[in-house]
């Protein structure tokens, strides 16, 4: 006889799609990179591209070993996931007993942390940010306990950036250590900023590191990310992946742009260079905002629910898509993805109009 989970039922989901008119528009909603590689770059991925044996099952070795060059860490330190929502499902299947263990990680942030969560009935805590935009890290400090299996870190996370340095990073993985407690630092933004704990895989036992391939590297479409740890947990873990962890397609594009990683860091750069213009725009109107220092988004707090809801809805009126309804108190702003200069430039005045167009109304 099958049984239906309880938790499962109670799970309310929505197939991925999209609300977005992907023929037009400047997407600045989802973290994505803005602006599509060029048509050179393209036509230099087809011919790479070529050389694939379609009717092959994935060679997984060689971007094993890619990966391994590249990170500088030994090939049985990596697992391969689809994206980092794949590193985080295998993680809690893996390292936790439902209805047992709870899972701390701050909020709001990506939405299928608490979403695996209730998947395999696991509490969560959530982790709360201050009025300066800071980590309560006293909090999570209090809130790991002897039923806590993991603590999850993005760093920095989204909407509100609330990076932390590497020695609060120590600071929690030693009192985790001592709880038996995995710490897993989310790191899917990097290298928009520079704080990374790669190196503590080799101090900590109970430390891994999730990356991919959607944000830096503007390949969101791949689905392919990368879970980085000691040969012991990574092995375990990986424990309950599919036949083939990624495909051949997916593989090939990541491995032509870590062979081109200049590009990658080009286009990083030219997002700081257009988060630094709209920080000068806002500063110049009085507008608070949170972030565009180690991610690739910034926050804007309008400081009014209905306001920031009006504005949100009145740029996608001219196609253009930024995050809003986010939870309380963040609900009182929108977040916006970054981009090169001439697209923030372009949304700073639609914006300013749209903003100068609401404050009228009153």
């Amino acid at each position: 006889m099958y049984h239906k989970k309880k938790n499962l039922l109670d799970l309310q989901r929505t197939r991925a799609g999209t609300y977005r008119d992907i023929n037009s528009g400047i997407f600045l909603d989802r973290n994505e990179r803005a602006v599509p590689y060029d048509n050179k770059i393209n036509r230099l991925l087809s011919k790479y591209l070529e050389k694939i044996n379609l009717n092959l099952y994935p060679e997984m070795d060689p971007f094993y070993i890619k990966l391994s060059n590249w990170l500088k860490v030994n090939k049985d330190e990596i697992y391969i996931t689809e994206g980092v929502s794949g590193a985080i499902k295998g993680l809690i299947e893996t390292l936790t007993l439902p209805g047992e263990n709870n899972i701390v990680f701050p909020y709001p942030t990506f939405a299928l942390y608490p979403v695996y969560c209730k998947m395999f009935d696991v509490k969560f805590k959530f982790i709360n940010y201050k009025q300066n935009y800071a980590l309560d890290f006293e909090q999570l400090i209090g809130a790991v306990d002897k039923n806590t299996s993991i603590v999850f870190l993005p760093n920095p996370n989204t909407p509100i950036e609330g990076t932390i340095g590497i020695d609060k990073i120590k600071t929690l993985a030693n009192h985790c250590n001592k709880k038996n407690v995995m710490l897993v630092l989310d790191e899917v933004y990097y290298p928009f900023g520079d704080i990374t704990g790669i190196e503590l895989i080799k101090e900590f036992d109970n430390v891994l590191i999730m990356r991919s391939f959607s944000k830096a590297f503007g390949l969101a479409g791949i689905r392919l990310g990368y879970l980085i740890g000691n040969s012991e947990n990574i092995s375990y873990v990986s424990k309950t992946r599919t036949g083939y962890e990624s495909n051949s397609v997916s593989m090939s594009i990541a491995s032509f742009y870590i062979d081109r990683y200049d590009i990658v860091l080009d286009y990083v750069q030219q997002v700081k260079e257009g988060l630094e213009f709209l920080k000068h725009k806002l500063n110049a109107i009085e507008i608070e905002y949170n972030g565009g220092d180690s991610g690739n988004s910034i926050y804007l707090n309008l400081k009014d629910a209905f306001l920031a809801k009006n504005i949100v809805e009145s740029l996608i009126t001219k196609n253009i898509y930024v995050r809003g309804n986010w939870p309380a108190p963040f609900n009182r702003g929108f977040s916006v993805t970054g981009a090169p200069i001439n697209i923030m430039e372009t949304f700073y005045n639609e914006f300013q109009t749209i903003l100068l167009e609401e404050k009228g109304k009153k």
